[in-house]
């Protein structure tokens, strides 16, 4: 009996080796299955982590520079605003100025050379207009040339047609000035660069 005791204790430790061993191969191949279960979950977490930093650093990136547009455009703006303020103050005093022009000395002889310049540039027949108050300083018209009021001219000056060979001038103080603007804003210093 002590030999089938000593049998049973055999087989018994047997078994539970067998048993350990068993528990060992499954606890390694579940700890296997956990590891690659989670370092494919980590693989595609990371993929989705790295997409969503991509996405969002798109994303900020693109509202970033939306933002910096519109101040650019902004500023823009502000500047062509301020810039045609100054052109218009310029303007203006140029404007009082060549006013004040035409109550002075020179005027009445910088009116008569103008019209001789436009009678020998337009020929015969033309038609010199002035303002009603300049016809006095303009005194008789050039040969071949009649002379009538024009109280469209506001400023002072002259403008003059020849119907017949249909050339028409202007050489009204406005004109000039009006003409002066555009080369003003290119040489004025007033450039708008962002």
């Amino acid at each position: 009996m002590l030999e089938l005791e000593a049998r049973a204790q055999q087989f018994l430790a047997s078994i539970k080796a067998e048993g350990e061993r068993q528990c060992a191969d499954i606890r390694q191949k579940t700890d296997a299955e956990i590891d690659a279960a989670l370092a494919e979950v980590k693989k595609t977490e990371t993929a989705r982590a790295e997409s969503t930093v991509a996405f969002e650093t798109a994303r900020a990136r693109t509202q970033a520079n939306r933002a910096l547009s519109a101040a650019r455009t902004e500023a823009r703006a502000a500047l062509a605003a301020r810039r045609a303020a100054l052109a218009d103050e310029t303007f203006a005093a140029a404007r009082a100025k060549l006013a004040d022009f035409t109550r002075t000395d020179a005027y009445g002889p910088w009116l008569r050379q103008s019209a001789a310049a436009l009678a020998k540039r337009l020929g015969e027949g033309t038609v010199i207009r002035a303002r009603a108050a300049d016809l006095t300083l303009l005194g008789k018209a050039p040969a071949g040339c009649t002379l009538q009021a024009d109280e469209g001219i506001a400023l002072g000056g002259l403008r003059a047609e020849n119907p017949a060979k249909a050339l028409a001038a202007d050489d009204t103080l406005e004109a000039r000035l009006a003409a002066q603007r555009p080369w003003f804003l290119e040489n004025a210093g007033l450039e708008i660069a962002l």
